[in-house]
């Protein structure tokens, strides 16, 4: 069943926490992952890549601080590192976790440098085995994934990644199969979220340089990507 995400449904622009949390604790580690949910947010961000093995584990970078790739490491060499001492976390223990305490995650899938499908396939898997498929949403940059995803698993909700502005929003995302889109701050126009709206897409926006700008009173994003959630809180409050 697809996330409920759009602000026309839920009332209010929904907080999404990048990469757990970003600040005073390592990235995509347990204590961001905790943190985030403590501090509020609607939505907790996370980077998933997979071992050469073929165990899906949180992180950002496709290489270790070492220069080491992740996908060319068994998970029993990556469980025994420790990145700003924290050790990388087991998305399955991950999935428990948050079915537990009844958190949406969103999973940007790492697919870059890995066999084309085995990682989302992976994930799905994982999903399907903890059932979180209707409490995850899928993040890709890699487009032709995203489409036979959905092609194949119809009830996921999946979000397009973006670095630019697009011509034509709901032609593109409607060609995909795309349930959202990722937008940055300054790449697009009011009548882009419009248009994304009337298909009944939604709007996730990151990389608000500029917290006073009346963006959040002016237009309906769906979805605000910060790396605090309570930063994110007190710029939507202050509009």
């Amino acid at each position: 069943m697809r996330l409920e995400l759009l602000k026309s449904k839920t009332g209010r622009t929904l907080i999404e926490s990048h990469r757990g949390i970003e600040g005073d604790v390592p990235e995509n580690s347990w204590p961001a992952i905790k943190l985030g949910h403590l501090l509020g947010a609607d939505l907790i961000e996370l980077d998933i890549q997979m071992s050469r093995d073929c165990v899906p584990f949180l992180h950002h970078n496709y290489q270790l601080p070492d220069g080491r790739w992740c996908g060319q490491l068994l998970w029993s060499e990556l469980k025994e590192l420790k990145i700003g001492g924290e050790t990388l976390p087991l998305l399955e223990d991950v999935l428990v976790w948050a079915r537990d305490v009844d958190a949406i995650l969103s999973l940007d899938i790492k697919t870059f440098f890995s066999l084309k499908g085995n990682l989302t396939k992976e994930v799905i898997r994982l999903l399907e085995r903890t059932g979180m498929k209707d409490r995850v949403l899928l993040l890709f940059v890699d487009h032709h994934e995203l489409l036979h995803s959905k092609l194949e698993h119809p009830e996921l909700t999946v979000r397009a990644l973006l670095t630019g502005r697009l011509v034509n929003y709901p032609e593109y995302l409607q060609k995909i199969n795309a349930d959202g889109v990722s937008i940055s701050y300054g790449m697009f126009h009011q009548v882009d979220i419009e248009q994304i709206h009337s298909i009944d897409a939604f709007v996730s926006l990151s990389g608000v340089w500029h917290p006073d700008s009346d963006l959040f009173r002016t237009l309906d994003i769906d979805i605000f990507s910060h790396s605090n959630p309570v930063e994110a809180r007190k710029i939507l409050e202050s509009q």
